[in-house]
Parts: structure tokens; C-alpha cells; sequence
């Protein structure tokens, strides 16, 4: 996802402060009452690229990508999602261009020692290249970008926005985001009837975090772009590519199909978010990117209170980095997450060592 990392400061300042208004309504005091980070989040190993620990280049043709959005298949891999990839490809040259570029690809790892870094295992796609998973319309896209990702009926979902247009830094125009689906453990995929078109409500959900509790499907949403609020809603697993059986958490009830109804969980500005239940601490845990860097929240229940959040990697250190993804498989006082650097244009893992209240 090559980033165009800010537009408008006046719009966002006045819509910050309404939803700020709207946010404190849902927050409770004690949700801050003890931070959980025992310091900053520090880099363990890079994931991609050349020199990384998984040799991308030669077993993948990956040679500079980000994201690296994972969940958890069901069957013991780590399925893990990334945005525009480049490779060199020596026709690319005749466009002008040194690399050539595929829109997002999928790698596997069964990797569950984390400390010095995670192994990938497998990929989608021939050998030696991983794939391009969904192909945009360059027509009307000039992307199609991974957000999210969950096992559900039997299936591998993505949460998926299509990229009309890069704007200044931090600042992207969406068509719409959607639903597929693959049936052979993320080998291939097709797009599922659920298309969420960037107006009215569905500008809320243009982009997603899940988080599955029992057969329960949340999905957080934000709208396109790292400024916006974060909105809820909720659907039975069996409903997932049903968006008429969603419900919306509004002013601390549920609404059925009415996606404008969603009021905040979390405040602005927040973007590339990911949200998981962490055994150490007892607490529904997110990490999204903000301005000044990587806020951690907590709270108690899916839909909170949130807690207002704390800075857990500041602001360029490292430099240019950007959305942070949990990892399923995080253990103890550890928590490890992807980060995509945008200066050489590759992903990291990293860790955060937590305290336990």
C-alpha cells in the first residue's frame, strides 16, 4: 500500500472534536487507570525483502511490500495478508517503471516462537511467486488493498477496500470496501456480494478490524484514510456475507441494518486498526495508527469502554512506520505485531512488553 502519508486540517479538527464529544460519552475514567505497556515497542526482525529472515525475494518474489494483516485459519497457520507488492519484472521497464506491481499477496506461517522473528511457511501462488490474490479494475481503482481477515463457516475471509485515488500523506479515497472468500485455505479467492459503497453510513466501514468471540463476528470500522473515528458492528458467523443481518452499536444499543446509526467506540484520529482478546491482561486489547505513532487501547467488553489509549511506538522511531496488526498467536507479558516501515517499503515484526494490572 504505497502510502501517500494529511488534507484538510480544518475539516478534521472540527469532526475530531464532535466525535471527541461523542467518544467521552462511551469512556470511563478507569479505563486509563494503568497503563499496560512496560515501554515502546522495539523491532524483533524483518519479515520481507531482501536480507529479511524469510528470504522473500527467492522463495516468494516479494521484494518490497507492507501490512501484513494475519488471523488465525483454524488449522494451525497464521495466515498473513499484505498490500501493493513489487517484484522486478524486466517488462516493467518498457512502462518506465524499475518494479513491477501485483496488489496484495498471501503468505503462511506456523511459527510459534516469536521472540527472533516469524518464519513464513507457505504462500498462495505457483512456486517461487506468490500471486496477486484480487485483481483491481484499473478502470476505476488503481489498488485493491487487504484490511482484515478472519476464519468463518469453513472459509477464509478478507475485509478488502478498493483505492480510488492516493491523496496527501495519510489521507486515501475509497469506491468501497467488501467481502471475499476462499475455500481452499486462501489459494484463491472471489469476491462475496457484500459491498460497502464509500457514502451514507458505509463510510464508516471502509476499512476493518474483526475480532470473533463464540460465533460472533465484530467488525470495527473506519473510514478511509488514518483520520476517522472507529465504528462498530456485529453479525452472527453464519451471516458474515449478509450485510442485512448486521447490527451497529449506536449511543450503547444495537441497531439492525443501519450502518448510519453507528456512533464512535473509539476516538479520531485512528487508522489501520487491529483488535484481539489477550489472555495477560484479562482485556480486549486494539492497536491502530495515529498521528504521533502507535496507540494501544483496552478494554472490557468488544464495545467497550475504550480506554482513551496510550503511545506504545512514538511517531518515526521507527522512521515512516506505520499499521500495526496483532499477532493471533501473542503470548504471556509479549505482545507482537507486524509494522509496515515505510523507508524501504518493507514489514517488521515487533514487540511489546505488557504489564499486567
Amino acid at each position: 500500500m504505497m502510502r501517500r502519508l494529511g488534507r484538510w486540517r480544518t475539516a478534521f479538527a472540527v469532526s475530531a472534536l464532535a466525535t471527541t464529544l461523542t467518544v467521552s460519552l462511551a469512556t470511563t475514567p478507569s479505563a486509563d487507570a494503568f497503563p499496560v505497556a512496560a515501554g515502546n515497542g522495539k523491532v524483533v526482525a524483518r519479515l520481507t525483502g531482501p536480507g529479511s529472515i524469510n528470504d522473500t525475494v527467492g522463495r516468494y518474489n516479494i521484494v518490497g511490500t507492507d501490512l501484513g494483516v494475519m488471523w488465525d485459519n483454524g488449522h494451525g497457520e497464521i495466515m498473513t495478508a499484505f498490500g501493493d507488492t513489487q517484484s522486478f519484472n524486466g517488462w516493467s521497464l518498457l512502462y518506465g517503471q524499475l518494479w513491477y506491481w501485483r496488489s496484495n499477496v498471501l503468505l503462511r506461517s506456523t511459527d510459534h516462537n516469536l521472540s527472533d522473528g516469524m518464519t513464513f511457511t507457505g504462500h498462495a501462488g505457483s512456486p517461487g511467486n506468490a500471486k496477486r490474490l484480487l485483481k483491481p479494475d484499473l478502470r476505476r481503482e488503481v489498488t485493491i488493498i487487504p484490511t482484515a481477515g478472519i476464519a468463518a463457516n469453513g472459509k477464509q475471509y478478507m475485509n478488502v477496500m478498493s483505492v480510488k485515488h492516493w491523496g496527501p500523506p495519510g489521507i486515501w479515497f475509497t469506491n468501497w470496501s467488501g467481502l471475499a472468500a476462499s475455500t481452499d485455505n486462501g489459494q484463491n479467492w472471489k469476491a462475496v456480494n457484500a459491498f460497502r459503497p464509500n457514502g451514507g453510513g458505509n463510510h464508516k466501514f471502509q476499512m476493518a478490524a474483526y475480532l470473533k468471540v463464540g460465533n460472533t463476528v465484530y467488525t470495527y470500522g473506519t473510514p478511509d484514510g488514518r483520520w476517522g473515528s472507529v465504528y462498530l458492528a456485529r453479525v452472527n458467523e453464519k451471516d458474515i456475507e449478509h450485510l442485512g443481518k448486521y447490527e451497529y452499536f449506536s449511543w450503547g444499543h444495537w441497531v439492525k441494518n443501519n450502518p448510519e446509526s453507528a456512533t464512535p467506540v473509539m476516538a479520531a484520529p485512528t487508522g489501520e486498526l487491529s483488535v484481539a482478546w489477550n489472555d495477560y491482561l484479562g482485556k480486549y486489547i486494539s492497536l491502530g495508527t495515529k498521528d504521533n505513532g502507535v496507540v494501544l487501547r483496552t478494554a472490557d467488553n468488544p464495545w467497550g469502554p475504550w480506554s482513551s489509549g496510550e503511545i506504545v511506538v512514538p511517531a518515526n522511531d521507527p522512521y515512516s512506520g506505520y499499521a500495526p496488526f496483532i499477532h493471533p498467536w501473542s503470548k504471556g507479558s509479549s505482545l507482537y505485531f507486524t509494522y509496515s516501515i515505510y523507508t524501504g517499503y518493507q514489514v517488521y515484526l515487533m514487540r511489546l512488553p505488557l504489564n499486567k494490572p
